[in-house]
């Protein structure tokens, strides 16, 4: 087997330099078939099914109060975080039979890529105070399924009603060097990925770059190829999200049907044991009666969360009543 794979690694690579082919195929700087499906399951916030190849996502949006932050506990402190992003790669994507056991090294690297290229691009928590999980699972692996996490992810979120500042996509590159040769790949399948010399996944907009990753097999690299493949990258990057941008060009105008419908009130802080009540018993007929999550800040800010968008502003309007200040005249 090791001598097939030499003969493998040498014969893939002199084909990439000498022919100008690539094993598939393709051109330099060809990207491979796109289709995206959206949205695939109705009942779901948000979801899309995005295939790039023989790579295939499927990312669906979950959209939550306030209450469903999750508490992280890091070395600096705890914090809560209102964006997460779960990417899943189930052994069967790439033909393999091996029990699913926690997430490794592979699902924690490509959902920590993912969520960083998309986190910059929400909205501010003032303007969108839902949390939002985004969770990636790959049904097909063939190259960079972390970047059609990022496809994905940004049509989920899309589909969703999340007012994103703008679309992502992600591409992977890749690098075949010897000699005083070279050729800089776009959209790497996985045989120019264990064969190259380089993995360089660049995700963005289109007006730039929100996050990017390099796995490097050679002793350095010289700027003007590194330029060469940030400009490829860039132009593959807009072709994709010439793509996405025709299924969803824009954020949906309203959030799903099924997602909680969440209201931000304030009150004065004197008010707050009012709305309680004598040992909850106030907030608790609130929840009981219309079905709906309140909480409670300590700066007085309220909020209130319901499928029901009849009964959220039944208690609003209750809420607002029980801490209403008296005016003079």
């Amino acid at each position: 087997p090791t001598l097939i794979e030499d003969i493998l690694y040498t014969e893939s690579r002199s084909l990439t330099l000498d022919s100008g082919l690539r094993p598939d195929g393709r051109k330099f700087d060809e990207i491979r078939p796109i289709t995206i499906q959206l949205p695939v399951f109705p009942r779901l916030h948000g979801s899309v099914l995005f295939t790039r190849g023989q790579t295939q996502a499927l990312v669906t949006a979950t959209l939550g109060s306030p209450a469903d932050m999750q508490v992280m506990d890091v070395l600096e402190g705890e914090y809560k975080e209102r964006f997460l992003l779960h990417y899943n790669f189930p052994s069967f994507s790439v033909g393999e039979v091996r029990p699913e056991r926690g997430p490794g090294w592979r699902e924690i690297g490509h959902g920590a890529l993912a969520r960083r290229s998309l986190a910059v691009l929400l909205p501010p928590e003032e303007d969108f105070a839902y949390t939002i999980r985004l969770v990636s699972e790959i049904l097909e692996s063939n190259g960079s399924s972390s970047m059609a996490s990022v496809c994905g992810g940004s049509l989920a979120l899309f589909d969703a009603g999340v007012p994103m500042k703008g679309a992502c996509a992600g591409i992977a590159m890749g690098l075949v060097l010897e000699g005083g040769k070279h050729a800089v790949l776009t959209d790497i399948a996985g045989i120019e990925d264990h064969n190259g010399d380089m993995d360089f996944k660049v995700a963005g907009t289109a007006q730039g770059i929100t996050g990017f990753q390099m796995d490097m097999k050679v002793e350095g690299l010289s700027i003007s190829i590194l330029k060469e493949a940030l400009e490829q990258a860039r132009r593959g990057r807009l072709f994709i999200l010439d793509k996405m941008n025709a299924a969803l060009a824009e954020p949906r105008k309203d959030i799903s049907t099924h997602a909680p419908r969440l209201y931000r009130l304030r009150i004065p802080t004197d008010k707050i044991g009012a709305l309680i009540g004598p040992g909850g018993k106030n907030i608790r007929r609130l929840i009981d009666t219309y079905g709906v999550d309140i909480e409670v800040e300590d700066d007085g800010t309220v909020f209130l969360a319901g499928v029901d968008a009849a009964a959220c502003n039944q208690a609003r309007s209750e809420i607002e009543a029980l801490t209403h200040e008296a005016e003079l005249g």
